[in-house]
């Protein structure tokens, strides 16, 4: 039987609403020692993932300047690449090598997060 990502995948995942500040997820993932959060609509749906260095990449990096920026700013643009839970995990690491990511999210059909598949994920898939 062939692997799926649903196998590999990191769960339970954080994910922060648009709305919310970069303060708001800088805070999440240091208490987490996370370094990716999946952004959600208000309907829970996936808008993308970012990670602590795209919070890093938007100086002045003190608690005003985040508190004032929503999450949805830094997100890449639309539409969000996810995997579905019967992908494979060649796949997911085709898609993060083909569009320079570090994780993805796992979404069923309809869209809404169910996990999350990083890097490492890949690299103790492999191991």
């Amino acid at each position: 039987m062939t692997t799926q990502v649903a196998e590999i995948m990191s769960v339970p995942v954080l994910t922060i609403d648009q709305g919310d500040s970069l303060w708001d997820a800088w805070q999440m993932l240091s208490v987490s020692g996370l370094r990716h959060l999946i952004v959600v609509d208000r309907n829970g749906q996936c808008l993308g993932v970012v990670s602590d260095r795209n919070i890093l990449a938007d100086p002045p990096l003190n608690e005003a300047h985040l508190a004032a920026k929503q999450i949805v700013s830094i997100v890449p643009a639309p539409p969000p690449i996810c995997l579905g839970p019967q992908d494979s995990p060649k796949h997911a690491a085709k898609l993060m090598t083909g569009h320079d990511m570090e994780a993805l999210p796992v979404c069923t059909s309809d869209g809404k997060v169910i996990g999350i598949v990083s890097q490492g994920d890949l690299l103790n898939y492999v191991d």
